[in-house]
């Protein structure tokens, strides 16, 4: 028989995309499919999407669960008290899977006994990778940050009554701890899957921002401060190479806002000797308009006038 994948789809207000992504798990190539879908308070239309979506879904094991809004962590928590698969999927609402999705992480799994099968970020929009591009798992890569999206397919038996750490519910990086705790406490082995991405819609109101650099580090040395004891030496180093690269980007950044600025310096130069010019020639044609009131003012101008004048009118006459 074969195994049981329960895809487990959270979603909060997103009445735009939650349709696409339903369809997408519809859509797979893999069928043996147990379908949760935790619908966390949302205030828009996303749960009468749902219930009509959900009348066309081609799993026998479909089950929807609407409550009032708790966070992405308490949700995913019940999840895993409720699956019943021999493997598990973290969908967000706002992403989708191409067809061959689940398959090709499934694949990747059961070729070599691996327990976690993750793979790149997808910006379908933008067009390019979400994620840093060497995604191959090493523990020294992984304490300095997270590789594994939370959409990624994992062996059942490593989870058993592991849950994500509430204190991080509705905050960042908790799938980095859940991870983390999978890895170093259940030994459970990761694999970058190069076969397939995820389709990821990068939002501006993402809650993985890391505009707030003191929350993400408080979050991230409360994280490492759990597995300090099984990793100090390559904790510590992380720690140092993470901060290394905050620096770097820091230093980097000052130098293009100098950069900017020093541009911004120059077009104000520019359009202060445009305001220069612009007087000068304002001041010469001031000087010409005075010239030539002075020579109509005069009297030999005024003589001149009276003189033509009698001849502009003969030819006038002339003429006609």
């Amino acid at each position: 028989m074969k195994s049981k994948v329960s895809v487990i789809v959270t979603c909060f207000n997103h009445e735009d995309y939650i349709e696409e992504c339903l369809r997408s798990i519809f859509s797979q190539t893999y069928s043996n499919i147990e379908l949760f879908v935790f619908n966390d308070g949302s205030t828009d239309n996303s749960g009468k999407i749902i219930e009509q979506v959900l009348t066309e879904s081609p799993f026998f094991e479909t089950k929807y669960i609407y409550d009032e809004n708790r966070g992405v962590v308490a949700v995913r928590n019940e999840g895993l008290g409720q699956f019943t698969g021999d493997y598990v999927l973290f969908v967000d609402s706002d992403n989708f899977l191409n067809n061959d999705h689940i398959e090709k992480l499934l694949i990747a799994l059961q070729s070599e006994q691996y327990d976690i099968a993750y793979c790149q970020l997808w910006d379908f929009v933008r067009e390019k990778n979400v994620l840093q591009e060497d995604l191959s798992f090493s523990m020294e890569k992984m304490l300095r940050g997270n590789l594994i999206d939370v959409s990624a397919l994992i062996r059942a038996e490593k989870i058993k009554d592991q849950k994500f750490d509430m204190r991080l519910n509705n905050q960042l990086l908790e799938d980095y701890d859940f991870w983390l705790n999978l890895i170093i406490n259940k030994q459970a082995k990761p694999i970058f899957v190069t076969e397939t991405k995820l389709n990821y819609r990068v939002l501006s109101e993402s809650r993985s921002s890391r505009g707030d650099w003191k929350r993400y580090y408080d979050i991230y040395f409360y994280i490492l401060d759990k597995y300090i004891t099984q990793f100090p030496i390559e904790i510590s180093q992380a720690i140092h190479d993470n901060v290394e690269i905050w620096i770097e980007g820091h230093d980097d950044m000052e130098q293009r806002y100098l950069s900017v600025l020093s541009e911004k310096e120059q077009n104000k130069l520019e359009i202060k000797k445009l305001y220069q010019q612009k007087s000068s020639i304002e001041q010469q044609l001031n000087q010409k308009e005075q010239e030539l009131q002075l020579i109509t003012n005069s009297r030999s101008y005024k003589i001149g006038n009276i003189l033509t004048h009698p001849l502009r009118k003969l030819k006038q006459v002339l003429k006609k």
